[in-house]
C-alpha cells in the first residue's frame, strides 16, 4: 500500500469515526421534551397525592370536634339523670376527641405547606415545558433548514442551549423526585408528633375530665336555678 492510499484510508475512517459519534440536536431536544413531561406527570400525580392527605387530615379534625361535642351532649344528659360516674365517662371521651382533634392542627398545617410546595413545582415543570417546547421547535426548524442547505453544523449553538436547558431539566426532575420522599418523612414526624401529644393529653386527662366535670355541674346548676 502506497503513501496516498494509506492516507486516503486514515482519513476516511477519521471521518467514519466523526459520524458515529455526531449527535442529532432534534431527537435529544425531543428525547428531553419527553422527560420533561414524564417528570411534570410525576410531580402532578405528587400534588395529588398531597391535597388528599391534606383533606384527610382536616376531615379527620372535623370528626374529632364533633365527636367531643357529642360526648359534651351525653355527659349533660347524664348529670341531669345524676348518673355522675357514667357523665365522668362521657365526658372522658369528650376531652380525649378534643386532644385528637388539637393534635392534628401541626399536622394540617404541615399538610397545607407541602401542597404550596408542590403546586410551586408544577407551576415552574409547566413554565419549563413550554420554554422546551419553543427550543426544540426552534431546533428542529434550524436542523431542518441546515440539512436542505448542506450547514448542519450551524446548529452547534442551538445544540449547546439545549444541553443547557437539559442539566437544568435533570435538576428540576431529581428536586421533583424527591418531593415524595419528603413528604413520607414529614409523615413520619408527623406521627411522631401526634404520640407524643397523646402520651401528654393521657397524662393530664383526668384533671381536665375534672375540670369538665365542675364546668357542667356548675352550668347545670345554673340552669336549675333559673
Amino acid at each position: 500500500m502506497n503513501l496516498m492510499t494509506r492516507i486516503r484510508t486514515m482519513i476516511n475512517a477519521q471521518a467514519h469515526q466523526a459520524l458515529d459519534q455526531a449527535e442529532n440536536p432534534q431527537a435529544m431536544a425531543q428525547q428531553l421534551l419527553r422527560e420533561l413531561t414524564e417528570d411534570l406527570q410525576r410531580a402532578q400525580s405528587s400534588l395529588v397525592t398531597a391535597l388528599a392527605a391534606q383533606r384527610r387530615l382536616e376531615r379527620e379534625r372535623s370528626q374529632c370536634d364533633a365527636d367531643a361535642d357529642a360526648w359534651e351532649r351525653k355527659a349533660a344528659v347524664l348529670l341531669k339523670a345524676e348518673d355522675e360516674p357514667n357523665a365522668r365517662v362521657a365526658l372522658e371521651r369528650a376531652v380525649l376527641a378534643r386532644a385528637r382533634g388539637a393534635a392534628q392542627d401541626t399536622s394540617i398545617e404541615s399538610a397545607r405547606c407541602s401542597v404550596q410546595r408542590v403546586r410551586h413545582q408544577v407551576d415552574q415543570l409547566r413554565r419549563e415545558l413550554e420554554q422546551t417546547r419553543l427550543r426544540a421547535a426552534q431546533i428542529s426548524a434550524s436542523q431542518t433548514a441546515a440539512e436542505a442547505s448542506g450547514i448542519a453544523c450551524h446548529l452547534g449553538d442551538h445544540y449547546s442551549r439545549s444541553q443547557a436547558r437539559g442539566r437544568e431539566m435533570e435538576r428540576l426532575m431529581q428536586r421533583a423526585g424527591g418531593l415524595e420522599a419528603t413528604m413520607e418523612a414529614a409523615s413520619e414526624l408527623m406521627d411522631a408528633d401526634q404520640q407524643l401529644d397523646r402520651a401528654a393529653t393521657a397524662a393530664n386527662l383526668k384533671a381536665d375530665v375534672d375540670s369538665a366535670l365542675e364546668v357542667l355541674k356548675r352550668r347545670l346548676q345554673g340552669e336549675e336555678s333559673a
